[in-house]
């Protein structure tokens, strides 16, 4: 790789990621699988084999898209090589802010985006999870809210299967990526393609 910049990203983010960034943007995106969120240890391993090869490499700029409550070890992760790391805690806030977030993960609500559904049999197979061990775990939400950004057809037969799995109620909400936007900008200055919608500040 030539000398320039990288992403190291969290896959839940692939199709919101691709939306925002303009098509000239001069990055890499190293993807971290989502599921890895269930095992640290591998986790912690995958984003610091990144680093390794990016400074192999002679990458000059290194950049994290990932919560800071992602791993408990991700302030010291990106601190090593002097990444930049999102202020959000998890992929919900850095879709729609911390504030939205809170507003609607009131009243027992989960809130996931549509790469969660795409992820989560790997994550229950991380956690060595089956059905009951899902329904027991996701048992004190009174519904699931599914955050759709309007990138990719929010498929009904998965929508269904991911109930028959939970047994939570599951309400879809259209969202945009203001937010979002702003923060690739934040991280990646001059990456993110412009929209004509009012702009809000990155950081709670």
């Amino acid at each position: 790789m030539r000398n320039g910049k990288l992403l190291i990203a969290c896959k839940i983010f692939e199709h919101e990621l691709n939306k925002v960034l303009s098509p000239d943007t001069d990055v890499t995106i190293h993807w971290i699988d989502a599921a890895l969120h269930a095992n640290p240890n591998r986790m912690k391993k995958e984003l610091t084999d990144a680093i390794t090869a990016a400074e192999n490499d002679r990458v000059d700029d290194i950049c994290f898209l990932f919560g800071n409550g992602c791993h408990p070890d991700i302030w010291e992760i990106t601190e090593s090589c002097g990444a930049q790391l999102p202020s959000v805690k998890n992929c919900i806030q850095a879709i729609i802010g911390p504030e939205k977030t809170k507003q609607l993960e009131a009243n027992r609500t989960m809130v996931i985006t549509p790469g969660w559904i795409t992820a989560w049999p790997g994550i229950m197979a991380g956690l060595g999870w089956d059905e009951v061990d899902v329904r027991i775990n996701l048992g004190r939400y009174d519904r699931i809210l599914l955050l759709d950004p309007g990138i990719v057809p929010i498929n009904d037969e998965e929508i269904l299967a991911f109930y028959d799995l939970v047994q939570v109620p599951i309400e879809i909400e259209q969202v945009e990526l203001t937010y979002f936007r702003n923060l690739i900008e934040r991280i990646l200055p001059k990456a993110a393609e412009k929209n004509l919608c009012e702009t809000t500040k990155v950081d709670s």
